[in-house]
C-alpha cells in the first residue's frame, strides 16, 4: 500500500477496525500525516440482517418491532434479537 499524497510505502501501518474508539481499519502516513482508510467491505455472514437498498418501499415495515424481539433467554423473540445482534457484531 502506497500514500496517494507522497507516494511512501505505507504498507506496515496497517491498524484493524477499534469501534470501542471510533477507529475504522486502514493505513497511516507519518510523512504527509495522512489516514488512508481500508474500503474493503465486510464480508455476508449466515443470520445477517439485510437492509434494503434505497429508494426503500414505504409501505413495508422498517425493521422488526419490538413486540417481536425479547433478549430473555427461553422467551419468544429471543432467537430474532440474537439474529439481529450477530448481524451487528455482538455474541
Amino acid at each position: 500500500m502506497y500514500c496517494p499524497k507522497c507516494d511512501a510505502d505505507i504498507s506496515e501501518s496497517y491498524e484493524s477496525d477499534d469501534p470501542s474508539v471510533g477507529i475504522s481499519a486502514g493505513w497511516y502516513c507519518d510523512a504527509c500525516d495522512l489516514a488512508v482508510g481500508d474500503d474493503r467491505c465486510r464480508e455476508p455472514m449466515e443470520g445477517d440482517v439485510p437492509i434494503e437498498p434505497l429508494p426503500r418501499d414505504p409501505a413495508r415495515p422498517l425493521g422488526t418491532p419490538l413486540s417481536e424481539l425479547s433478549g430473555r433467554p427461553g422467551h419468544e423473540g429471543f432467537a430474532k434479537f440474537n439474529r439481529i445482534a450477530r448481524s451487528w457484531g455482538y455474541e
